[in-house]
């Protein structure tokens, strides 16, 4: 498992750029699908995604999906931001489990 968070930081680090703009939209995304709250903090979607990005790249390398998909690099966007979604997503949902607004 040590391996895998590895793998999946040291990809964060070379996408950079994309990983914060992924992270921000599937936070968002996943938050106001969770939530509908007229308002929102920018600052929570985005660490909402973060976390939710990681949890997801996590899940594809854990399950061996990522050689798969790898596969079809015309959407690796898509994908990441699948995974990013479907990570915040569930993210999202623990937090307004734990704490409704």
């Amino acid at each position: 498992m040590k391996e895998i968070a590895e793998q999946v930081l040291e990809y964060f680090q070379d996408n950079l750029l994309l990983t914060v703009a992924i992270s921000w939209v599937a936070g968002y995304a996943a938050y106001k699908s969770v939530v509908h709250v007229k308002r929102g903090n920018p600052a929570l979607f985005f660490i909402v995604g973060v976390l939710g990005s990681f949890l997801g790249q996590v899940a594809l390398r854990y399950f061996g999906l990522k050689e798969i998909l790898d596969q079809v690099a015309e959407f690796a966007l898509f994908f990441d931001l699948l995974a990013a979604y479907i990570g915040s997503f569930v993210l999202a949902a623990m937090i307004h489990f734990i704490r409704p607004l």
